[in-house]
């Protein structure tokens, strides 16, 4: 509200570019953090300890995959269920 009163239409659109780039790079990170712990610390380190920069990035690139998959499932699963941000703030005692 402040942004759009401040800067007129403009600043609403850019509060809400601001908030998508936001989302997206919390959500990349994450993907990145559970691909690469995925990749090196287990795939290498267990399963294939001679695993190529090629294999991994196969591993990784699956990984995200499977994630992405799994994650959009649950979430699709929990708003099915009624279990939405309302739910976790009344969870939390707010």
């Amino acid at each position: 509200a402040v942004a759009t009163h401040l800067f007129g239409t403009g600043g609403s659109v850019m509060m809400t570019v601001m908030l998508f780039m936001a989302i997206v790079s919390t959500g990349s990170a994450e993907g990145i953090a559970v691909s690469s712990l995925c990749a090196y610390d287990i795939y290498r380190t267990y399963i294939n300890p001679q695993a190529d920069g090629k294999r991994i990035l196969l591993v990784s690139k699956i990984v995200i995959v499977v994630f992405g998959a799994l994650m959009g499932g649950l979430s699709v699963g929990l708003h099915a269920m009624g279990l939405n941000l309302g739910w976790v703030y009344q969870f939390m005692g707010t």
